[in-house]
This record gives structure tokens, C-alpha cells and sequence, in this order.
């Protein structure tokens, strides 16, 4: 929309015929139609008449202008100049906030990223500790002092043969303890044995993986939604 399209608008809105109009804004009426016919560009003064008659801010009239058509025409206008101007700087402020933060969750994407592979706060992997039982090898040893062992070892371990029950029990972790962990119990004692398993990615290593691309993917999409609203807004 040109301003010329505006004022017919307007105008026609408020009711007025162009001889009537004219004489409120104490021009001639050939220049009123000038203007609304965009054969002619309003003076300072004109225009703020027109805002005045119409009742209506610098703003709320060139609101609905083509913005070509505004800074090509009309920044002689100290009032549309500096609205513009304040606009733009307004504009330009919110999109370097929003390319400063769609960078800031590239890099944080790019940092959990590192995290996660480099394993720097969860090792990814698993060892795994196993007893085949429990051994009663003291408590035999001082019940053998006044017992034969074959009694003592059907009083702890359940069979005359053996100084132990072969109840297995085992556990996973990502922390390595030694190749043998002891495990003193209220009868009796358990030996643990490592084992290295596969590597698996812990849980905290998915979750950061998972905010990496969660965080790089609206970052990268942020960038290119601010780079097209810049190509519209200078085009």
C-alpha cells in the first residue's frame, strides 16, 4: 500500500469529500488529490496535518505501507525517519539476541557431545564381579579345633566335603575395584572375580547425546529462521 492508497482509505472512512478535506487541511484541492494519487510526497508540515485530521500517530499511518515504498519516499520525514530507524534498531537488537542464542546451543550441543564420547562423566564401561559362594574356611578352621572337619563343614557349609556353599551372586559396574574384591559376611566370606564386559553407553552418556541434537538441531533451524526474516526485512 502506498500513502496515497492511505488516504483514500482514510478519507473515505471518515466521510469527508475531497473540497471538504481540503479546506480542514487549508490546501488547495488539487494537491490533496496529488497526494492521494501519489503523483506528489507531503511535506513535513502536511503530514503531520494529516495525522492530526485523521487522528491517527506517525505510526499507525505508515503501518500498513510497503516498506520500500516507505524508505524510498518518505525518511524525509523527520518523525517516519526516526520511527523507522527506531524499529530497525529494535529489530537488529532481537536478532543478534536470537543469533547469540541459537550459537549458544550449538556450542553447548557440540560441548554434551564431547561429554558424552570422551566419556568424561560416565564411563561407558562394565565390570563385572562374581562369587561362586560363600567360603566358611575360618569358621571350619576353629570348629575343627574341637570337631572333625567333616562335621564342621556339614555345620557351615551343608555337605562333609566341602569348606563352602556354592550359593553364586554377582553385580555390574562401571567402576573397576581390583581384580578380586573380599567381602567379609557375619558367617563366612565371598571372593569376587572381575570380568570386563562389552562396552555399553551408559545412561548419562544417551541423555547427553540426546540433548546434543535436541540443542544443535534448534540452534541450526534457529539461524535459519533470523536468516530468512533478514532476507525479507532487506529485500
Amino acid at each position: 500500500m502506498t500513502l496515497g492508497e492511505k488516504l483514500r482509505s482514510l478519507r473515505s472512512i471518515s466521510g469527508w469529500t475531497q473540497p471538504e478535506f481540503a479546506q480542514k487541511l487549508g490546501i488547495e484541492q488539487s494537491y490533496l488529490s496529488k497526494l492521494e494519487n501519489d503523483r506528489s510526497i507531503p511535506s513535513v508540515e502536511i503530514f503531520d496535518k494529516l495525522c492530526t485530521a485523521y487522528e491517527v500517530t506517525p505510526d499507525e499511518m505508515i503501518k500498513d505501507l510497503d516498506k520500500d515504498y516507505v524508505r524510498q519516499k518518505l525518511m524525509h520525514i523527520p518523525l517516519i525517519a526516526n520511527a523507522t530507524n527506531s524499529k530497525f534498531e529494535v529489530a537488529k537488537g532481537k536478532r543478534k539476541a536470537a543469533v547469540i542464542v541459537c550459537s549458544t546451543f550449538i556450542l553447548v550441543a557440540v560441548l554434551f557431545f564431547f561429554i558424552a564420547q570422551l566419556e568424561l562423566l560416565s564411563s561407558n564401561q562394565r565390570w563385572e564381579y562374581s562369587s561362586s559362594g560363600v567360603s566358611f574356611e575360618e569358621e571350619i578352621a576353629h570348629c575343627s579345633k574341637d570337631n572333625s572337619v567333616q562335621e564342621c563343614n556339614l555345620k557351615y557349609a551343608g555337605d562333609p566335603r566341602r569348606d563352602m556353599n556354592f550359593v553364586t551372586k554377582s553385580f555390574i559396574t562401571p567402576v573397576y575395584q581390583g581384580s578380586r574384591i573380599y567381602e567379609k559376611l557375619d558367617v563366612g566370606f565371598r571372593l569376587y572375580h572381575a570380568k570386563q564386559l562389552d562396552d555399553k553407553r551408559s545412561m548419562a552418556n544417551n541423555i547427553f547425546l540426546i540433548l546434543a541434537v535436541f540443542l544443535i538441531t534448534l540452534g541450526v533451524l534457529g539461524l535459519i529462521v533470523e536468516a530468512r526474516f533478514y532476507k525479507i526485512d532487506n529485500q
